[in-house]
């Protein structure tokens, strides 16, 4: 009886599709794998979790378009060779749309902001930007009291600055604030973060038990502050100022 549920399933999906939806799993298992065995920088952990979501969606894909096929008549329909052509680059572009457009995008576009036009501040920022080589930056003021900052690198960079920071801390403050961003930016930091995000959408992610060491990037990133400004007094007072707030409000 299981061998007739199985003969009936693999007909009605068809072995071919079924051998490479086998396949593509087990290449997102193995990207997984990865992650959990071996030290990758940043960059190839964040093109480790694409690939794995990449072959994670392929079977679906697939599938989808082996049913429009089907539903508009087209040729392409259980034809194994034109669905691959057709389900390869359709998921290889959701997935660059969705990883690197639409959820930066998003991040961006979801906070209250207007650009800082202080002019030595952009000085500051994108005389550092240059010689980190991070283009295409751009500063951001955000409509919160609350006294924070963060990042995010895609196509284009960004740094958000609130404007409760920019009132509680003097020039110092702000440069040393600005640097750990910086910092964070040349490290892909946010990246990889919004990366292990997306990568808690898999149904499999549970078996990597990958987990991104925030504190020991949060150690380096001051490092890189203290080595800049030649002294840690600015940024730790920023982060006293910062502690200070998040205590009393």
């Amino acid at each position: 009886m299981l061998v007739g549920c199985i003969t009936n399933i693999v007909d009605l999906i068809g072995g071919e599709r079924l051998a490479l939806s086998i396949l593509s799993l087990a290449f997102a298992v193995l990207t997984l794998y990865a992650l959990k065995k071996y030290e990758l920088s940043t960059k190839l952990k964040i093109g480790i979790i694409y690939s794995h979501l990449f072959f994670l969606s392929f079977p679906a894909v697939l599938f989808t378009t082996n049913l429009a096929c089907g539903s508009m008549c087209m040729p392409c329909q259980d034809n194994t060779y034109a669905l691959i052509g057709y389900a390869l680059p359709s998921t290889l572009a959701l997935a660059t749309i969705a990883g690197f457009v639409v959820i930066p995008s998003f991040y961006i576009v979801s906070h209250k902001r207007m650009e800082i036009s202080d002019k030595e501040l952009l000085r500051f920022v994108h005389r550092h930007a240059r010689r980190m080589k991070i283009k295409k930056l751009k500063l951001y003021a955000i409509d919160r009291a609350k006294p924070l900052a963060f990042s995010f690198r895609s196509f284009r960079s960004a740094i958000f600055l609130s404007v409760g920071l920019l009132d509680v801390m003097n020039r110092k403050e702000i440069e040393a604030v600005l640097l750990h961003e910086l910092a964070h930016l040349q490290r892909r930091s946010s990246a990889l973060k919004l990366s292990h995000a997306l990568l808690r959408l898999s149904p499999l992610s549970l078996l990597a038990r990958f987990h991104h060491d925030a504190g020991e990037e949060e150690r380096r990133t001051d490092a890189f502050v203290v080595r800049q400004q030649k002294t840690e007094r600015y940024l730790l007072s920023a982060k006293r100022k910062m502690d200070a707030f998040c205590c009393h409000y």
